[in-house]
């Protein structure tokens, strides 16, 4: 019943899966059977002393917790990605409890004016509406918990459906998780509803007797306008940092996301005082085409700007944020096939079917002898540490004779192609954005360290500009690779034509090439690497979409609860109107309008 994160098992003989995965004579890992007698410390600590000391040895508590962590780590993203949509539902939640607490408030100024009769003190008119709000806040924030339940059962079928597996054996409640969530819950209501129990204080005890309405003050409209331009010019001003300074990539998307938010609430600050033309200019239409009828819509939308920007914020808010999402992955899209363009000199490319799995050594050589092949050019990865840097740096190794001849390499500085034609098992070329971050220099020396415990000295010698990502953070010689980090196997084959060449004719012969003898291996031209690397983005904007489409489902909700509220406080209003001829029909298509 477990998941595998979505990928699919085989269990063969041993000798078999060692045939066919390239590993004859060697081992992933060996599990050993403990004796009842002996200690599980004490048996890793007699093993340890008869392994090579590159191996790890750990007791089956210690690879449980390592393993938990490994995935945990590789997982770290989304707690922090389904965070941020939560964060929005909340604030799009306040939008709405905002207004209808506005409303609320406001359809009983006489009974708060009865109790200012009564001897009621402010404090305690104050009290009553966040007590109010805070039992309120209690129950939505249990059946937030039960429907986040159900919920969490949908992303996980999503997930599914999506092809992203997560390795899961079934939901966990943890008690931290409901607490923070009734806390969060409670605390969003009295928060959004501060604003209009302030109000309810400020109810004079003649009101009892009187209509009266609450009225902004000029001074707190002021305020109120002043701290909307500070927001928006403040988000602006990060925005163009972030989009023009010299910024690494990490904070320059901190300072977009960051100002993008602060532009979306000073809007959301300063939309009253743009509702009375904006309502006006769409409205106009509507009057000219179903006159008196479309004049009240228009006039109602604008008789209280306050409530109707609070109506519209919380789905500009929702939609502001599928827009950006849009706009994102679009520009990320692009981005990848513009990067792919500038890589590639080479027609095709040889990966391994799931995309990231080395392919046998073989290929190369095979495919070679393919009439119409010109070169054939690999490409080998591994990851590295380096003394002094921190992360996870990848290095590459490329054949120098022949890379050039597949591979659009953007040198920098004084850095040529002829620099990666004379490379030697002693030199490095560097990522030029990785080398700024760690003040490395052309003629710096770096120790670097490989998987297999050999720790090799790389004096850098160049600088290449990476967009695409397919170098990593420094490029050595394949003969290093295999010296240095046992690594022998290549990641992706770069396939150059012949002149004149049919390139889907070579293609074809490739692929049947590689479906007889490399199963593991497939064959791509460029547009198909770009769709491919298209359809490893689409399932996550799928569930990104899934999510946000939760935050305009609140705002729907929202702007129902506050239609309906208001056509509770004009009872007395639509009555009249009836009264002096409107038919049914006219008044639900104003309110529609």
């Amino acid at each position: 019943g477990t998941s595998f994160g979505g990928a699919s098992i085989a269990q063969l003989t041993l000798p078999e899966a060692q045939f066919i995965t390239g590993n004859v004579g060697r081992f992933n890992q060996i599990s050993v059977g403990l004796n009842p007698d002996v200690p599980p410390e004490e048996l890793k600590q007699r093993i340890e002393r008869v392994v090579p000391p590159t191996l790890r040895v750990e007791t089956a508590e210690q690879n449980a917790n390592r393993s938990s962590d490994e995935i945990h780590d590789a997982l770290s993203f989304l707690p922090i990605f389904l965070g941020v949509f939560a964060a929005v539902a909340l604030i799009v939640g306040a939008f709405v409890i905002f207004n209808t607490f506005s409303i609320t408030v406001s359809q009983r100024i006489r009974e708060y004016g009865l109790l200012r009769t009564l001897g009621a003190s402010r404090r305690q008119v104050l009290a009553s509406v966040l007590v109010e709000a805070a039992l309120i806040g209690l129950l939505g924030a249990v059946a937030g918990v039960l429907g986040g339940l159900l919920f969490a059962k949908g992303i996980e079928s999503l997930f599914k459906a999506l092809g992203i597996g997560l390795p899961t054996t079934a939901l966990v409640v943890a008690t931290r998780t409901v607490v923070v969530s009734v806390v969060l819950g409670i605390a969003v209501t009295v928060i959004a509803v501060l604003n209009p129990a302030l109000r309810s204080t400020r109810v004079p005890p003649i009101a009892a007797m009187q209509n009266l309405e609450l009225t902004t003050s000029r001074r707190r409209s002021i305020v109120t306008v002043a701290i909307a331009w500070l927001l928006m010019l403040g988000g602006v001003a990060l925005v163009l940092v972030g989009l023009f300074g010299n910024q690494k990539a990490g904070d320059a998307a901190l300072m977009l996301g960051g100002g993008a938010a602060l532009v979306l609430f000073g809007v959301s600050l300063f939309s009253p005082s743009l509702v009375r033309p904006l309502a006006g200019a769409i409205g106009a239409p509507l009057q000219r085409l179903r006159g008196l009828t479309g004049r009240l819509a228009r006039e109602n939308s604008q008789r209280n700007p306050s409530r109707t920007a609070a109506t519209a914020a919380a789905l500009m808010i929702g939609l502001a944020l599928v827009s950006f999402v849009t706009v994102f992955a679009a520009g990320l899209k692009a981005s990848i096939a513009d990067a792919i363009d500038n890589s590639f000199q080479g027609e095709l490319e040889i990966q391994n079917t799931n995309g990231f799995d080395p392919i046998p050594k073989a290929v190369a050589a095979t495919v070679g002898r393919v009439p119409g092949v010109e070169t054939v050019s690999t490409l080998q990865a591994t990851q590295v540490k380096i003394d002094g840097v921190g992360g996870k740096p990848r290095a590459t190794g490329l054949d120098p004779a022949t890379a050039s001849q597949v591979l659009k390499l953007d040198f920098q500085g004084d850095t040529t192609e002829q620099t990666l034609g004379d490379l030697t098992s002693s030199q490095t070329i560097v990522d030029k954005s990785f080398a700024d971050s760690n003040d490395l220099e052309v003629g710096d020396t770096i120790q670097v360290l490989g998987q297999t415990g050999n720790r090799a000295s790389f004096r850098i010698v160049g600088e290449v500009k990476d967009s695409a990502d397919l170098f990593g953070s420094l490029i050595v010689t394949q003969a290093a690779m295999a010296r240095d980090f046992a690594v022998t196997q290549d990641t992706f084959d770069f396939v150059k034509l012949e002149p004149g060449a049919d390139a889907a004719a070579v293609q074809d012969q490739i692929d049947a090439l590689l479906t007889k003898q490399f199963p593991t291996a497939e064959v791509l031209n460029q547009e198909e690497l770009k769709q491919n690397q298209e359809n490893q983005i689409n399932p996550l904007l799928s569930l990104v979409y899934a999510l946000l489409s939760l935050a305009v489902i609140v705002a729907l909700f929202g702007i129902a609860t506050t239609l309906a509220l208001s056509i509770y406080e004009r009872t007395r209003e639509l009555g009249m109107l009836r009264a002096v001829g409107m038919s049914r029909r006219q008044v639900r298509r104003m309110i529609r309008y």
